[in-house]
């Protein structure tokens, strides 16, 4: 009876390990789109590319990761100076970074002048954020079906960007990026957001996502742009022909912000 009672004293006692938080899980992204907005939209192909890198900021150092010399924000580009091991992020420490520098492109590539984008109609953001929500995983059971009164947020998604892009020879397009439940996603569209050209899902992506325009960074006669957050960097070709429009996936950075 003794050893009886001993058994069950040592197995109720002691410490136990906590049970780490899960990371909030990321929805899966529609096996097909259904909407009529988006019927022939392009999903980007997957090409990797060496040769580029990603900026990552904490507590004001830009951290490089890859790349080259030259350091492209959403105004403007120049060329840094690295120094140190790398560290954060596995870059390394960078000075003279633009502001928001997002993306490091290929060793050898020129300093370009980045040209500004036009200001986006309201009432053409919130046409945006009705596109994303069509290609991003469906909203969960106990999300708010209630649609809010800002523009940029619309059946649960949350716009980062909406950037008006020109073209050669043909009608201009939107790039437009936006966020729910963690999962991004990144739409091509025509100029009044009525139709879905083409897309990507960025998996695991909960801050709002910025967009990099569109422009022949490395000056091989394509066009390169980039969608970017603290934690992410995703850098896409523009791939333009006659009665085509679609985005191929160079590279992708991440980067946790830890506290």
């Amino acid at each position: 009876m003794i050893t009886y009672s001993l058994i069950l004293i040592l197995s109720c006692g002691g410490e136990t390990t906590p049970t780490p938080a899960s990371a909030p899980l990321t929805p899966k992204p529609p096996a097909k789109v259904t909407a009529a907005a988006a019927a022939g939209a392009l999903k980007a192909e997957r090409r990797p590319e060496d040769g580029w890198g990603a900026i990552f900021w904490r507590q004001a150092t830009a951290w490089k990761v890859g790349g080259g010399s030259v350091v492209v924000g959403p105004r403007e580009a120049s060329q840094v100076r690295t120094s140190g091991e790398a560290l954060t992020c596995d870059g390394v420490a960078s000075k003279g970074a633009p502001k928001n520098g997002a993306i490091a492109l290929p060793e050898g590539a020129k300093v370009p002048t980045v040209v500004a984008t036009p200001a986006i109609q309201a009432h053409r953001v919130e046409r945006a954020a009705w596109r994303l929500d069509e290609v991003l995983p469906p909203r969960g059971r106990f999300a708010s079906k209630v649609t809010s009164n800002s523009p940029s947020l619309q059946r649960g998604v949350e716009v980062g960007s909406v950037t008006k892009t020109r073209r050669h020879g043909a009608p201009p397009f939107l790039i437009a990026t936006g966020v729910r439940s963690c999962a991004g996603v990144v739409a091509f569209t025509d100029l009044k957001a009525e139709k879905t050209l083409a897309y990507d899902s960025i998996s695991s992506s909960c801050e709002p996502l910025r967009v990099l325009p569109a422009q022949d960074y490395d000056g091989d006669g394509k066009r390169e742009f980039a969608v970017f957050s603290d934690e992410r960097v995703v850098i896409y070709r523009v791939d333009e022909g006659p009665g085509l429009l679609s985005m191929t996936r160079l590279s992708d950075f991440a980067c946790k912000v830890t506290n």
